[in-house]
């Protein structure tokens, strides 16, 4: 079988997918108006959660996780790996056996949190291979890697490279194929194993039902001794076929690619044990977990790691009909959730085989597909110029970048394409996948090269290494940005050099990007300097100047702009303020356009002295409004962690707590520059992800449509905008707000105040983003006991849907006139199993009915609430106590008479399954003994 020929016979995949309305997807090429993605790695899921409150205020608008599923290679994968090598791609940790991130449940609530403060998920994806290439029989004969088939020898025996090889791709005479070393022996890009990680043979069609939920099915996959033997629960793998399924076409692509038709069922989030195994093959299973990942863990998208090592079919007609429509977005509508790949193939070859999404050359662009790829050869290029020390050039860095393979619209710099970055995962400053590097120096940090990404056009990921998980040996991923979520490590204190560059990009980086270095009469050369702006219509809205030179000065140059003449611009990254930068106050706060609409732009470069500041940038714009944002009813604060809390899992942020049932937002503005009368002319709010009427008006003021806005509400309650045509005045804006529409604990509040523009030109706004924390109710939990208990000792089972539980307490037959939570000590804490479950024993029960007493607890016991429950449990030690009154009398010998003389059920004492003589005396046996 060849491969032009596999896209028609695999139409036999068994298919699954979310039902949606058929027709053409929604562009949503990425679903906020401007976001900036954080790379977000080694940090456990508990740990990611908790810090939501820094992401959230640091700016970011999307992140992107490493690989959750269980990875590692035999017999039982690997619980610290990053997950690059998968063994279970349906298992992504459960108590007893986490991931090197924690559970599926603990992954499943940092979802939540992340969805909750509006930041869209991509989840790494892995699905050219699995683990190591394992060729011993003992390893088959154990099941080999769970959901995939490898044929067992008959006789038993090691495999060898030009055996059969099921679901993976075999080796020839002289060895196993690999794909890593273009110039290497047995090179084959899609063929070979990625670094010895056994490859995927998207291409096979071995029908087995591939997680079997019952025995004797003919269909299932062979079993192991222990993997892939059938488990009922293995259903909710499977999509439900009684639920209205979704019907469209795929359609053809320029790469010849696609054309096909689908009818895909969702899976089951209310009931999944409703799910109906089916027969699939490889690219069948691999469709499953991409949309069960997304049904089920309702993830925005995926980064699809080793892109290049697939063919495009596999990508184009398959994992894009599984993903097309299966994202809802915070206003309810269905659109194809955003993916991008990784390939080093160049990026020529990267756009004809792998991207495919809307606005690209006329002849590539579809609305069904919505995939871009990582810019690797930018990313490069940026690198190669941060270690040129000043002997590099621009030029090299926006020749490099993927998106000048895109056309469109005749600009070779609009953005379309790529995903911009400096670091990531596979490529930083320092380290070999060894080791753990140490931290980075400020160059290191490469601020100028953010500053650069994030104020141009284009989508950017900031990569962040947590150091949240210890990696003694093995792949380590890369040291990333230390100072990404606004504390540089280093130094072990706060710096917000990243985090203001992210915020500045959120509230000016719009419209088109102009390179204006050749506008300078005097030097034109990009070798140390790149002047820029962004535009839209009939004026810009940011001028941005960024230097790689690492001696002391700095450098002019004389730009046309698109500003009117007489704007005045303000440096808005503070550099023109900072005594390190600018030692020598050459570096103006304020810029005046002249009248032909020049400027004379002073950009400095990354050394004052012998020191290193690594801040050779500038960024002037139209001064945007000042201003505080306060909530009344918050009379208090979570306060950031102290220095003891391990960096990691330290929350910068400070959190107001809200408690009482109503509250209000209050920002009140000031000019940004008081000689400016463009203040702000506008204001609205959104908490969490928007799109709720919170300001009573009976609608969502700004649907998806409002770009900036969507999702936003106007302040209605009090509404007075600086602006008035005449004068730089202050604003005042309110809205007051029912606590009770808002779910306890964290919540995320952002408001934004536009500055007066021109009609048809890129708005501008300051925005504020507050995390606070609802504190009205205290926290509940279940205890899950049988209704009679029959020992002295018992495990209790804790469980809670409340997300604010922290700790939970249990003592046994605390007297009514004692507080429970006078009780409580480090020692009586019930252990964690699971994010939402918690276990205790409790011993020296008595016959008759006992109290458990529950105490919760949120994260601070002194500022937020505690809860005290008190839960009746009946202890049956004495069958002869047969009225469960907890005492052995009279009572119970007439109870028992009565239901011995009726014949009831209740009086088989001793169980045999009729009510005869034997019973009675059985029972008068008991009664005489006592409890």
């Amino acid at each position: 079988m060849t491969r032009s020929t596999f896209p028609h016979r695999c139409r036999r995949l068994a298919l699954t997918a979310l039902a949606l309305a058929a027709g053409t997807a929604a562009p949503s090429a990425l679903a906020q108006d401007n976001p900036v993605i954080l790379q977000l790695f080694e940090m456990r899921w508990a740990d990611m959660e908790r810090r939501m409150p820094d992401v959230f205020a640091a700016g970011y608008g999307a992140t992107w996780l490493p690989p959750v599923s269980l990875g590692g290679t035999a017999p039982t994968g690997n619980t610290t790996t990053v997950g690059y090598d998968p063994w279970d791609r349906f298992d992504l940790g459960r108590p007893g056996r986490e991931t090197a991130y924690g559970t599926e449940a603990g992954f499943a609530a940092t979802v939540a949190e992340f969805k909750r403060a509006n930041v869209l998920v991509y989840v790494d994806a892995v699905l050219n291979h699995n683990g190591g290439r394992q060729t011993s029989d003992g390893f088959l004969a154990n099941g080999g890697y769970p959901g995939f088939w490898i044929p067992r020898e008959n006789p038993p025996r090691n495999k060898q490279p030009t055996d059969n090889w099921g679901d993976f791709h075999a080796g020839v005479a002289g060895g196993y194929l690999q794909s890593e070393n273009p110039g290497g022996a047995r090179y084959d890009r899609e063929l070979g194993d990625l670094v010895a990680l056994i490859d995927i043979a998207q291409e096979s069609n071995h029908q087995f039902i591939r997680h079997p939920v019952a025995a004797g099915n003919p269909q299932n996959i062979p079993a192991g001794t222990t993997y892939n033997r059938p488990d009922p629960n293995n259903a909710a793998r499977y999509p439900d076929l009684s639920l209205t399924p979704a019907t469209f076409n795929n359609p053809a692509t320029f790469r010849g690619t696609g054309g096909l038709n689908f009818t895909i069922h969702p899976f089951n989030t209310t009931n999944p044990l409703q799910g109906d195994p089916i027969a699939d093959n490889a690219t069948g299973l691999l469709m499953r977990w991409t949309q069960w990942m997304l049904d089920k863990h309702q993830i925005d998208g995926f980064r699809f790691d080793a892109i290049k090592h697939a063919p495009a079919w596999f990508w184009d007609n398959y994992i894009d009909a599984a993903m097309f429509n299966r994202r809802t977005t915070p206003d309810g509508r269905r659109v194809t959730p955003f993916s991008f790949g990784e390939s080093v193939e160049g990026n020529q070859f990267t756009f004809d085989n792998f991207i495919r999404k809307q606005n690209n050359r006329n002849r590539q662009g579809d609305a069904f597909g919505n995939r871009d790829a990582l810019d690797l050869a930018g990313a490069g290029a940026l690198r190669d110029l941060l270690n040129g020390g000043g002997f590099g050039s621009w030029d090299n860095v926006l020749n490099a970048h993927l998106d000048v393979v895109d056309d469109a619209n005749n600009l070779v710099q609009d953005g379309s394409l790529g995903i911009f970055h400096i670091y990531s995962h596979d490529n930083s400053y320092s380290g070999d996948g060894s080791a753990l590097p140490g931290p980075g120096t400020l160059r290191q940090q490469a601020a100028v090269m953010n500053a650069y990404l994030l104020m141009r056009t284009g989508a950017v990921k900031i990569y962040h290494n947590a150091l949240g998980i210890p990696r003694t040996s093995g792949f380590f991923p890369r040291r990333g940005i230390d100072m990404a979520l606004g504390f540089n490590i280093a130094a072990n204190a706060p710096d917000a050099t990243v985090t203001n560059l992210v915020q500045l990009h959120n509230q000016l980086a719009r419209g088109q990007f102009y390179q204006l270095n050749f506008t300078d009469g005097v030097n034109q050369s990009k070798a140390d300097v790149l002047v820029f702006d962004r535009r839209q219509g009939s004026q810009a809205s940011v001028l941005v100047g960024v230097n790689d030179r690492w001696d002391s000065g700095f450098d002019t140059r004389s730009v046309l702009t698109n500003f009117p003449p007489g704007t005045r611009l303000r440096e808005l990254s503070g550099n023109a303020n900072n005594p390190v930068v600018d030692a020598g106050n050459n570096i103006p706060e304020f810029l005046t356009v002249g009248p032909d609409q020049r400027i004379l732009i002073n950009v400095p470069r990354n050394r004052t002295g012998t020191t290193d500041h690594a801040l050779g940038f500038v960024i002037y714009a139209p001064s945007i409004p000042s201003g505080t944002v306060t909530l009344s009813g918050a009379t208090t604060a979570l306060p950031p962690d102290p220095v003891s809390v391990p960096q990691f899992r330290r929350r910068l942020t400070s959190l107001p707590i809200v408690a009482t049932n109503t509250f209000n937002i209050e920002l009140n503005t000031t000019p940004g520059d008081p000689l400016d009368i463009n203040t702000d002319n506008a204001a609205q709010f959104r908490i969490n992800a928007g799109y709720q009427d919170f300001n009573g008006n009976g609608q969502i003021d700004f649907p998806h449509t409002a770009g900036i806005s969507a999702g936003y509400e106007n302040f209605r309650t009090l509404n007075i905008p600086a602006y008035n045509g005449s004068t730089a005045a202050n604003g005042r804006y309110i809205q007051s707000i029912d606590t009770s529409l808002l779910p306890e604990g964290p919540n995320y509040l952002s408001v934004i105040a536009f500055r007066q523009r021109p009609a048809g030109t890129a708005p501008m706004f300051r925005e504020w983003r507050v995390p606070f924390y609802v504190d009205r109710v205290d926290p509940v939990v279940n205890i899950n006991a049988p209704a009679r208990i029959t020992s002295t000792s018992f495990q209790f089972n804790i469980t809670t849907t409340d997300r604010t539980v922290n700790t939970v307490h249990l003592f046994l037959n605390v007297p009514p006139a004692t507080d429970p939570r006078t009780l409580v000590t480090q020692f009586t804490a019930a252990p964690r199993r699971d994010r939402f479950e918690w276990f205790r024993t409790i011993g020296g029960m008595t016959h008759g009915f006992n109290e458990i007493s529950v105490v919760t607890q949120e994260e601070n016991t002194t500022l937020l609430r505690t809860g005290v429950q008190r839960v009746p449990i009946f202890v049956d030690l004495c069958p002869a106590d047969f009225n469960d009154d907890g005492e052995i009398d009279f009572f119970d010998y007439l109870d028992f008479a009565a239901a011995y003389s009726s014949e009831e059920p209740s009086a088989d004492f001793n169980s045999d399954g009729t009510v005869d003589f034997f019973d009675y005396l059985d029972f008068a046996d008991r009664y005489a003994q006592g409890c």
